[in-house]
């Protein structure tokens, strides 16, 4: 049976991940998927699965903020990484 951090009917906890300039956000962990809810960008970027705005885009961030309503899933296993500026994401890991 696949590994679960947050089983079925218990409420998922809330984290932070900040990073300064371009790179890793936050890290993949196998097997679990990263569900971002809120982004805070200090300038434009790219967030990807891979460093320099590569892999999968999730989305491009003018500087600000952005709320999810729903969440915004990253593919099981993967990394979120930012282009440049400095970023700060709210996510849980489902």
């Amino acid at each position: 049976m696949a590994k679960t951090s947050n089983p079925k009917g218990q409420v998922p906890t809330h984290k932070t991940a900040s990073k300064t300039g371009a790179g890793a956000v936050v890290a993949a962990v196998t097997g679990d998927t990263i569900v971002i809810t809120d982004i805070l960008a200090s300038a434009a970027t790219v967030i990807s699965t891979l460093t320099g705005g590569g892999g999968t885009v999730l989305a491009y961030m003018p500087a600000g903020v952005s709320n999810f309503s729903s969440g915004l899933p990253v593919a099981t296993s993967a990394a979120v990484f930012s282009s440049a500026g400095n970023v700060t994401i709210n996510y849980y890991v489902k």
